[in-house]
C-alpha cells in the first residue's frame, strides 16, 4: 500500500478483511505515519521509498493511494517490476500520462485497474442495472447537481496538495472523475465535452495553523457533455456551498426517468406513470461484508476483489486503466474547453491515434 491518507482509511479495512488478500508492506513519505500505520495493523514491512516496497520480493501487487501527480512515476516503476497495479482515481496528472501508462501495462501484460469505486455504491449500481434492463429506454438525458460545503470555510479543511493546481489538486479530479466516469458507464462512450472551473475560496490555513496560503486548484466545476448516440449531460459541483445539500443525478430516456438522491435513495417512473415511486435497493452486494467506519471501503472491496481475480485469471477487468484514460481525456477537456471558450471533440475521429503495432 503506497499512500496511507485514503489509502489508510479505506484500502486498509478492506485488504484486512478480505479472504484473498494479506496486507505486508506500507509506505509514506512520513516515516512517522508509516510506523504508526504498520503498527495499527500488524504490517512487517515500513518504507519511505516506494522503490522498496516495489522491489520487494514479498510483494505480488501494489495499491498506489497517493497524490495524482505521483502515480505515473509509481506506476511506471511497478509495471517494470511485473506488479499488478490498483491506481485511486483520478488516474494520472494529465491525459498524456494517463494514455502513457496504458500503453506500458498493455505491452508488459500487467493486469492494471482504476479504483472508480462509485461504481459500486448500491444506488448507483441498481441504476446501472435498471438502465441496462431498459427501464429509461434509449438514453436522452442526463443531470447531476452536488453541493457540498467542505470547502466553504477558508479556516477549515487545511492546505496541502488538493489545494495545489500542479500537483492535480482540485475538485474536478477529486471528485469529478468518479462522476464523468459514471455517466460514461450509465450513457456510453463520450463524443465531446465543454464546461468550466473556478476557485471561490482563494486561501486556505497552513497546517500549522498560523498563516493562509494562496489556492489555485479549483473548488467549483462545470461539466456539459455529448455523448455518441447524440444524448447530453450535465455535472455541477460546488464544494464551497455554504449549506451541505448533498447530490441529485437525474438520468432519463425514450421510456422512462431515475432519480438517484444522495447514496441511498431512487426514483423511478415509465413512460405515462401517473407519479415517480422509490424503487427498492438490494443490499446483496454487500452482504458478506462489515458495517465499515468509512462509507466507500465496501465499494473499493469489490474493486480489490474484481482485481484480485483478474490477477489471477490473467484478465482484463474494469474499472481498466483505458477507462482510467478516457476519464483523463475527458477531463484535461473541460480545463481547455474553459480557458478557450469551446467546444473540445473527445471521440477520437478528428484526431485519431496512430495504430501501436502493424499487422
Amino acid at each position: 500500500m503506497i499512500g496511507l491518507g485514503f489509502g489508510a482509511d479505506v484500502h486498509i479495512p478492506a485488504l484486512r478483511h478480505l479472504p484473498e488478500t494479506e496486507l505486508i508492506a506500507v509506505c509514506s513519505k512520513r516515516p512517522e505515519h508509516a510506523h504508526l500505520v504498520a503498527a495499527q495493523h500488524v504490517v512487517q514491512h515500513v518504507t519511505t521509498d516506494y522503490r522498496n516496497l516495489i522491489n520487494h520480493p514479498d510483494v505480488d501487487a501494489v495499491i498506489v493511494a497517493t497524490p495524482p501527480n505521483l502515480h505515473h512515476s509509481i506506476a511506471i516503476a511497478a509495471i517494470e517490476a511485473g506488479k499488478p497495479i490498483l491506481l485511486e482515481s483520478p488516474m494520472a496528472k494529465s491525459h498524456a500520462e494517463a494514455r502513457d501508462l496504458v500503453k506500458m501495462a498493455e505491452r508488459a501484460g500487467t493486469v492494471a485497474m482504476v479504483n472508480f469505486e462509485f461504481r459500486n455504491i448500491l444506488v448507483r449500481r441498481r441504476a446501472k442495472e435498471l438502465i441496462d434492463e431498459g427501464f429509461i429506454g434509449t438514453p436522452y438525458s442526463a443531470s447531476m447537481i452536488v453541493y457540498r460545503s467542505a470547502l466553504n470555510d477558508p479556516r477549515g479543511r487545511k492546505f496541502g496538495w488538493m489545494s495545489e493546481k500542479a500537483k492535480a489538486g482540485g475538485m474536478l479530479g477529486y471528485s469529478g472523475s468518479h462522476h464523468i466516469d459514471a455517466m460514461r458507464w450509465w450513457f456510453g462512450e463520450i463524443k465531446a465535452v465543454t464546461g468550466g472551473l473556478s476557485t471561490l475560496v482563494k486561501q486556505r490555513r497552513l497546517a500549522d495553523a498560523q498563516g493562509m496560503a494562496n489556492v489555485d486548484a479549483d473548488d467549483n466545476f462545470s461539466v456539459v457533455l455529448q455523448f455518441v448516440n447524440g444524448a447530453m449531460a450535465t455535472i455541477h459541483y460546488s464544494a464551497t456551498a455554504a449549506f451541505d445539500w448533498g447530490e441529485q443525478i437525474i438520468l432519463t430516456g425514450s421510456d422512462g426517468m431515475l432519480i438517484v438522491q444522495g447514496d441511498d435513495r431512487l426514483f423511478g417512473a415509465r413512460q405515462n406513470d401517473p407519479t415517480l415511486i422509490e424503487l427498492p435497493i438490494p443490499a446483496r452486494l454487500f452482504d458478506d461484508l462489515p458495517p465499515f467506519d468509512h462509507y466507500l471501503t465496501a465499494p473499493t472491496a469489490r474493486v480489490i476483489q474484481s482485481w484480485v481475480e483478474a490477477i489471477r485469471t490473467r484478465s482484463v477487468s474494469t474499472p481498466s486503466f483505458e477507462d482510467g484514460a478516457k476519464v483523463q481525456e475527458v477531463m484535461d477537456a473541460v480545463m481547455r474547453a474553459g480557458a478557450q471558450g469551446r467546444w473540445v471533440d473527445v471521440s477520437g475521429r478528428r484526431w485519431p491515434t496512430a495504430p501501436t503495432h502493424v499487422e
